[in-house]
């Protein structure tokens, strides 16, 4: 479950938001002031040590791609498939078969909003 970060446009605070689930469409408010002008941002992580810092040459290469940053931080479902698939790479059991399909359409460039609300779909179901 992710924690997206924004820029309130308004009070000017960042604010993280905490979305549970498959959210159909994320229009958030900030909590400090309200407002629904939010701009998203683009969130670091920590390598932490022990097995993942053995692998920490995977997180040095996605993040030293400037192309795949700038495609990620414009929204780009393209770039946001390659960054799921390079962190697939770190794991050590392989992907189910939904996954592999939501990064297939994604790749194909449908819109994240598109492929999650039919990923919720199928899953209620």
């Amino acid at each position: 479950m992710p924690i997206y970060e924004y820029r309130c446009n308004n009070c000017r605070r960042r604010v993280s938001i905490f979305v549970q689930g498959v959210p159909q469409s994320l229009s958030p408010s900030c909590p400090q002031c309200g407002s629904k002008d939010l701009t998203r941002l683009f969130s670091s992580f920590t390598v932490g040590k022990g097995e993942w810092y053995k692998r920490k040459g995977i997180y040095d290469d996605i993040l030293s791609d400037s192309r795949l940053i700038s495609g990620m931080t414009a929204g780009d479902t393209r770039a946001l498939a390659e960054w799921n698939r390079r962190m697939s790479q770190t794991m050590e059991e392989e992907p189910g078969p939904e996954h592999e399909e939501m990064l297939a359409r994604m790749e194909a460039g449908e819109p994240l909003e598109q492929v999650t609300k039919s990923a919720k779909q199928e899953e209620e179901e």
